[in-house]
């Protein structure tokens, strides 16, 4: 039996409507995409205190970044 393939998402929480900067084969590849993604909103809308936890980013107690896990079929 084929073992299924996993791929890892990194989604924008920061609208009403999730959507993602990238998907990726390996979980280190979209932790690199969430450290860039986060720097980029310190950088260009000032979101000084946003923290990364759990492989989500958390501005003011609201989640606006996070990695979701896909398998594929």
């Amino acid at each position: 039996m084929k073992e299924r393939e996993i791929i890892f998402g990194v989604c924008d929480k920061t609208g009403t409507c999730d959507s993602y900067f990238g998907f990726f084969k390996k979980e280190k590849d979209a932790i690199k995409e969430l450290h860039i993604q986060v720097s980029r909103m310190k950088e260009d809308l000032g979101m000084i205190d946003i923290i990364i936890e759990n492989n989500q980013a958390v501005f003011k107690n609201k989640k606006v970044i996070t990695i979701h896990s896909f398998v594929l079929r």
